[in-house]
């Protein structure tokens, strides 16, 4: 009898305490700036590329890495956004935080730059060709005599 007059403060305490905190973060999404994914608050979105980095972040914490390297490299919104995603939709990974997980998100990040590269240098070389075809004919233009 003394346990159940216990028991029922604390439960009623926590059931309210938990059921308001989530009903506040919920009625929160979509007003003022608020941002929600998959029934999380993430606060107040800084944009566009926050977003984008909560949901990849919260995609890869699910257990799907998703990273755009080329955004979190030049984007501070994209990367703090993935990070703040990927801890909050984080589950527990079998190989999380391994060395071999590490070296794997090293090893992407250097292939999807060593990409970028040479995109990059493709299309340098693609405009250098193109400069010289036009040099070349305006120069075979000149000899014609009119």
């Amino acid at each position: 009898m003394v346990k159940s007059r216990f028991m029922l403060p604390f439960m009623l305490f926590f059931w309210v305490g938990c059921s308001s905190n989530k009903s506040l973060s919920l009625d929160s999404c979509g007003k003022d700036g608020i941002f929600c994914y998959k029934n999380i608050n993430f606060g107040k979105s800084r944009g566009r590329l926050y977003e984008k980095g909560i949901i990849d972040g919260c995609t890869t914490g699910e257990g799907r890495f998703t990273k755009d390297y080329s955004l979190s490299s030049t984007s501070q919104d994209y990367f703090d956004g993935w990070m703040l995603g990927r801890s909050k939709c984080k589950q527990i990974l079998p190989n999380e935080g391994t060395l071999q997980e590490e070296e794997n998100s090293r090893k992407r990040a250097e292939y999807e730059i060593r990409k970028l590269k040479m995109e990059q240098m493709q299309s340098e070389i693609e405009e250098e060709s193109l400069l010289d075809t036009i040099l070349k004919s305006s120069e075979s233009a000149d000899d014609i005599e009119y």
